[in-house]
This record gives C-alpha cells, sequence and structure tokens, in this order.
C-alpha cells in the first residue's frame, strides 16, 4: 500500500521522538538506544544540488547533488546501509530515491547512526522534500537487531539552520578509543557527553569551534545531593572529522540532565545558522 503525503505526514506526529520545532526543543528520552522502539530523529536537508567535489569520494558522481543527512535513535553496521532502504517524499507527491546512503563521515566507533543520503530530492523552492520514510528492512546492531522499516519523520527544510538532536554520556571504555576526531584532554575531565546535530556545524568563517563555543554549551547537572545547576564543558572534542558530533568534555561527576546551545553560533552546510537548541540526555 502507498501512502500518501498527508498521510505519511499523520504518521510522522506519531513517532516516539517528541520535537517542539518552535522551541527547538528536543526530548531524547522516548528516542533512546535503550527505548524498545527504533526510530527516525530527524532528517536534514541540507544542500540543494551544491554538494563539493569532495563528495565524490563518499560516492561517485555525488558533485552538485543533495544532500541529507538522516539520524537514527540506535547505530547501524556500515554494511547494512543501502539506498533503496530510504524514500523520500516531495510536497507534490514525487517518490525519490537515494542515489547513495552512507555512514560516512560519522563512522566512528559509538556513531553509525548518521545515515547522509545522496541524491536528486526535489527542488527547495518549488517541490522540497517533506517526508522520509524507511521503507525496506534496515537492522540495528544491538544485541537484539530492531527494524526501522516502516519509520518515518519530517523533513527539516533547507533555509532552516542546524539542531541538536541527541545527547548521551559516553562509559569510560569509549574515551580513548581510537577516532579520527581529536579526543578530550587527558587531565581533568570526569566525564563526557557526545551531542549530535541533525547537520554537520562549523564557525560561520568554516573553522572548528573554539574557547569562546565551549562556554556557550551549558550543561544542567543534577548533582545527588543539593539543587540542579548549569556548568560548561572545559573543552570540545571530537573535531576536525567533518561529522555531526561534539564530545563535551566535563569536569564533575554529578549527573547530566541537559544541554542547550544558543542561536546565531554555528553555521550547516548551507551557511544557515542555528537557532537556540537543547536536547535532554538519556540514560546510558
Amino acid at each position: 500500500m502507498i501512502l500518501s503525503l498527508k498521510q505519511l505526514k499523520r504518521l510522522v506526529t506519531t513517532t516516539v521522538a517528541f520535537l517542539v520545532t518552535s522551541a527547538n526543543w528536543v526530548m531524547a528520552d522516548a528516542s533512546s538506544p535503550k527505548a524498545a522502539s527504533p526510530a527516525l530523529l530527524s532528517a536534514f536537508f541540507g544542500l540543494d544540488n551544491a554538494l563539493p567535489f569532495a563528495a565524490n569520494l563518499l560516492c561517485f558522481g555525488a558533485s552538485g547533488d543533495d544532500g541529507m543527512p538522516v539520524v537514527l535513535s540506535h547505530r547501524v553496521s556500515s554494511d547494512s546501509v543501502r539506498p533503496e532502504q530510504f524514500q523520500i517524499t516531495t510536497r507534490s507527491g514525487q517518490l525519490k530515491t537515494p542515489k547513495c546512503a552512507t555512514l560516512r563521515p560519522a563512522g566512528d566507533p559509538g556513531e553509525r547512526r548518521t545515515v547522509l543520503l545522496i541524491g536528486e530530492f526535489g527542488n527547495a523552492d518549488t517541490d522540497p522534500p517533506e517526508v522520509v520514510t524507511i521503507v525496506k528492512s534496515l537492522l540495528s546492531d544491538t544485541a537484539t537487531p530492531l527494524n526501522f522499516k516502516g519509520q518515518s519523520i519530517e523533513v527539516t527544510p533547507l533555509s532552516e539552520g542546524p539542531s541538536m538532536v541527541l545527547a548521551e554520556s559516553l562509559s569510560r571504555d569509549d574515551w580513548t578509543v581510537e577516532r579520527r576526531g581529536t579526543q578530550c584532554p587527558s587531565e581533568g575531565v570526569r566525564q563526557i557527553i557526545r551531542v549530535t546535530w541533525n547537520g554537520g556545524v562549523r564557525l560561520a568563517n568554516r573553522d572548528e569551534p573554539g574557547d569562546t563555543e565551549t562556554h556557550l554549551y551549558s550543561v544542567t547537572m543534577e548533582p545527588e545531593h543539593g539543587a540542579s545547576y548549569i556548568t560548561h564543558p572545559i573543552a570540545i572534542a571530537e573535531l576536525g572529522d567533518n561529522d555531526n558530533h561534539h564530545f563535551l568534555c566535563l569536569d564533575t561527576d554529578d549527573k547530566a540532565s541537559e544541554v542547550s546551545f544558543p542561536s546565531g553560533n554555528f553555521i550547516d552546510p548551507n551557511r544557515d545558522l542555528n537557532p537556540d537548541t537543547r536536547v535532554m540526555l538519556h540514560p546510558r
């Protein structure tokens, strides 16, 4: 049975990932990797006919195509992702299949939940992509595999800036795992939080975040005794690998409950500035 665009949108509103876009507030509890059901957390129309020449390294002939990262609630294995598993529905109802689907560049250990879709997904002005649906089996790499087939989500339009969609605390075993991005400092760090944006982010001058942005990230802490308080990372890591993740390196053992970041500081590949964004941490 082929669903109409209206039916697809109705299906999207029932997804376990609860999003209020006007406030850019993401409730991550329902989208925890420990949750019973898999979900799509975001689909971000990042570039319209504007992927750079370097994208050919990810997908032959990708230069000049559209780019759309899709964030999943659970990790998947790199050999399980195929373009035909994804279907994009445009405003006019056209159905599009990606040319390529890859976990690169977000393929480091602990990541592998951001699938970059490459192809022609509609025109941002006249017939933009509106819904992404998993139409064939796509299994998580959890102990009990979960199937994403049938999951849908509305597409964030090209003109909107990037937002955080997931935050999780890393186990200590993950701290020193070899990865392409930078590591947190070897001293003074008591916990690390990985934040996932719906698309890649950089500063307006294309540099990676520095000391200023380190203090713009705010983390709400919930100590075992006493009132909650706001702290800031002592450093940002997981930089230099061109993906959509940051590590927030914290100097406290208290439990983190929320991460926020103010508007107007990061840009996506289309040079759109981020809105105010916040995300609740889910338990490990």
